[in-house]
């Protein structure tokens, strides 16, 4: 599977959209890693670059007032512990491709039709 950016997955602000690609680009990378070191190596970036967006996206959606801001970040913090789920899984060596594009479509769904609710609220 390849994941891919497309100008209709932005919600209208750069520093987001930016961001968005990034993960775009990172799930692309994981779907296509051939070793454990390789995939852990994307987690962990994943992990990192995640914490970072998912402040600035609740930043932007407290600066908007956004209406579903609660519900984005409970929503945010069940996609963060789904990613260290899998990442334990990953060290321990028993994953599967499947698992990753279906964890990481999770994350492009959540982009796809929660995230661009904020370009409304924009």
């Amino acid at each position: 599977m390849k994941f891919e950016w497309k100008d209709e997955y932005s919600i209208g602000n750069p520093i987001i959209d930016n961001e968005h690609q990034h993960l775009i680009e990172l799930a692309d990378g994981m779907t296509n890693s051939a070793t454990n070191d390789q995939l852990i190596a994307f987690i962990m970036h994943l992990y990192r670059h995640t914490r970072e967006h998912f402040a600035n996206e609740e930043k932007l959606m407290r600066e908007c007032a956004h209406p579903h801001y609660e519900q984005h970040v409970e929503d945010h913090n069940e996609l963060l512990t789904g990613l260290i789920s899998k990442t334990d899984v990953i060290r321990e060596g028993n994953w599967s491709k499947a698992d990753i594009v279906e964890l990481m479509t999770q994350w492009i769904l959540h982009i796809t039709s929660d995230d661009l609710l904020i370009r409304d609220s924009l």
